[in-house]
């Protein structure tokens, strides 16, 4: 693919995330950077590896039907993975701006993912966009994600969430609420999750 990358949304410590084109079309380009510190060869099966787990993983959400991005490209030797770029903006801002997002829906979705056993890694309402026009969802950034997860790293994920919620919202528990509402429709297991959630709670609090 003969990508144009225009402008840098984020550098973090293990890939860097642009924003570009191809063919006149709006792309998220987001590349596993070398890390200096370990040896060539090992780091590139690092990056290889995680970068191709990310993928997989985006790939498997979307058959659940849980909206993320369409993977346009997948380049294992640059360590490059190209998606459609989404339109819309990060819930936490949505919140902080009182625009109306759907919990519920957003937890239907989580439910779903953890029925099948993947933890997203990184729940946080910067990693969920919402669109206002079209009322619609996008899950981004499973680069910490995992398959076969236990449920104890399930109530991890919407422990998460549940704190990224008390940064934006002076009643988060209300919003929570309605998170956990979807998510009991769509994980069968859900009290069992909820039970670690409780208890990673609790061993907050007592730190």
């Amino acid at each position: 693919m003969e990508l144009e990358w225009n402008e840098i949304i984020t550098r973090g410590a293990e890939a860097e995330v642009w924003k570009g084109e191809w063919r006149n079309r709006e792309m998220i380009i987001k590349k596993r950077v070398k890390k200096g510190y370990r040896h060539p060869k090992l780091d590139e099966i690092i990056r290889k590896k995680r970068i191709r787990k990310e993928a997989k993983l985006i790939t498997e959400a979307r058959t659940l039907e849980v909206p993320v991005p369409i993977i346009y490209d997948l380049n294992e030797t640059e360590t490059l993975l190209v998606m459609e770029y989404f339109q819309g903006e990060r819930v936490m801002d949505c919140i902080e701006n009182d625009i109306d997002v759907d919990l519920k829906k957003i937890g239907s979705y989580i439910g779903k993912l953890h029925q099948e056993g993947i933890t997203h890694g990184d729940l946080t309402t910067s990693n969920i966009l919402f669109d206002e026009r079209t009322k619609s969802h996008c899950f981004i950034d499973f680069s910490l994600g995992e398959n076969d997860s236990s449920k104890e790293i399930m109530g991890v994920d919407l422990h998460l969430l549940r704190e990224a919620l008390v940064s934006v919202h002076e009643e988060p528990l209300k919003l929570f609420e309605k998170v956990v509402e979807g998510y009991e429709e769509t994980c069968s297991f859900h009290q069992d999750v909820m039970n670690w959630v409780e208890d990673i709670e609790r061993r907050g609090r007592y730190r």
